[in-house]
């Protein structure tokens, strides 16, 4: 199968004749051939998006509604197909990828041609930006990419996307549900390719913003390649999130739903959790409870399965994972469970748990994007927030225990988002982090700042 990119309506190859193969996560077996794009392809999508910018820019909220529409049901129509796919591409169940990304992005996408059937102060005009770019990261990249592609064009703005090489299935799908929904052509172009597009996406002038999520090292590139222009800029970028087990939690019985914020997508998407802190004193009860857990667990090797333990998305995040082990047990850490690879085919090893690792450490702070697994045991329970806080990056966390507990918790934690005795629930918001995790402007509506360009009008007409 080819992989190619979506410009001006249509699936197109690239003039450079290079291909990126894509492999698959499960078994290592070859999925895909895909194209890889280069400045040419970028300038010939821009160039086409600017073609349809006039006309598109003229329709009326009503016709942009209805093109949402138009969109929402063309991927409701093939759910649980898109969602096989992705989950294929990713490494994931088709399941989790149904509930959340597929159907996520059926639900922003109703959600926004719903909001501009609402009326609009008469002292505020609206103007859309003009050219947007959007770049994402290959995790449930349909939900991530629909987060920006629908407030961007319920303002009327024209789009080019670069989408993940790890994720290239996206593309596909995306431009069958443009062609589906009919979507003028050049209104939205997609492109296949690695960071290096990504840049070029973000420094081209003729682009007015820039939307992205990703790694931070190619977050940082883009906002490099933006900033000398001064341009909008709305960046998601990595992630520390911590999962917090209190006194009073029924932790024996929800072992396997506490499990499934690190296991699912193996520390490789910006839900997952990373770190877990417990009481000193259920410490030695709660390790019998997760070692008797991790030893039941089998190994995803099919998107149609419903195993939490999911293969890593490459080759080269295998020998990452044990690479940072082994840098952790450097730093005093003890491997408590895990990092050996299985005698499965694909890239699975087995998640790494990891215990006594200093607070101060460099494992603690940066992200990791795979499965290691930090317990950190503290004394009482005020120290918790005190050491999460600690991490310079703050996305999101999840708390087990009684309410009243999970109330003096969270709200000193220094996250955008506290999950409460559950876990991606498929009816997820979008959230920006704090601190480093996040950068730019984060207003996700259509008719806000960063997708339009927003007037105030005062005086008499």
């Amino acid at each position: 199968m080819e992989l190619q990119n979506f410009i001006g309506g249509a699936f197109v190859p690239s003039d450079s004749q290079k291909k990126i193969a894509k492999y698959s996560p499960f078994d290592g077996q070859l999925l895909a051939e895909v194209t890889a794009s280069d400045a040419m392809d970028v300038i010939k999508a821009i160039q086409s998006a600017k073609k349809a910018a006039p006309a598109f820019k003229d329709l009326s909220r009503n016709e942009r509604a209805q093109i949402l529409q138009k969109m929402a049901q063309a991927l409701e129509n093939k759910a649980a197909e898109y969602a096989y796919q992705e989950a294929l591409d990713q490494g994931l169940s088709q399941k989790f990828v149904l509930e959340n990304s597929v159907q996520v992005a059926i639900q922003i996408l109703r959600q926004t041609a719903d909001s501009l059937k609402q009326e609009l102060s008469p002292q505020v005009l609206v103007q859309p930006v003009g050219l947007v770019g959007i770049v994402t990261c290959w995790s449930l990249s349909l939900r991530l990419v629909t987060e920006r592609l629908a407030p961007a064009l319920a303002a009327g703005n024209v789009c080019v996307i670069k989408i993940s090489e790890k994720s290239p299935i996206t593309a596909h799908i995306l431009g069958e549900v443009l062609q589906a929904a009919a979507v003028p052509a050049g209104v939205v172009n997609l492109l296949q390719g690695d960071a290096e597009v990504g840049k070029v996406i973000a420094g081209h002038p003729s682009i007015h913003a820039v939307a992205a999520a990703g790694k931070t090292s190619t977050m940082e590139s883009i906002a490099k390649a933006g900033l000398s222009q001064f341009k909008k800029m709305q960046l998601s970028g990595s992630v520390k999130n911590a999962s917090i087990i209190l006194a009073g939690a029924d932790f024996t019985n929800h072992m396997d739903e506490i499990l499934r914020s690190f296991l699912i997508g193996q520390g490789q998407m910006c839900w997952n959790t990373s770190r877990l802190f417990i009481l000193e004193s259920m410490q030695k009860e709660f390790m019998e409870s997760l070692k008797t857990a991790l030893d039941k667990l089998e190994p995803l090797t099919d998107p149609s399965g419903s195993s939490a333990w999911t293969p890593l998305i490459s080759a080269e995040a295998v020998e990452e994972v044990l690479k940072k082990t082994q840098s952790g047990v450097s730093e005093h850490g003890k491997v408590a469970w895990g990092a050996e690879r299985t005698s499965s085919s694909g890239y699975f090893v087995k998640p790494v748990m990891m215990i006594d690792l200093p607070n101060c450490s460099v494992l603690q702070q940066d992200e990791i994007q795979g499965p290691l697994f930090l317990i950190t045991p503290v004394k009482y329970q005020h120290e918790i927030a005190k050491w999460v806080n600690t991490s310079y990056l703050a996305h999101s966390a999840v708390i087990w225990g009684p309410p009243e507990k999970i109330d003096k918790v969270m709200g000193a934690l220094e996250c955008a988002q506290v999950w409460m005795n559950e876990w991606m629930n498929g009816e997820d918001l979008t959230v920006f982090g704090h601190k480093q995790s996040s950068f730019g402007n984060p207003d996700m509506s259509w008719a806000g700042s960063f997708y339009s360009d927003v007037k105030i009008l005062t005086g008499t007409r």
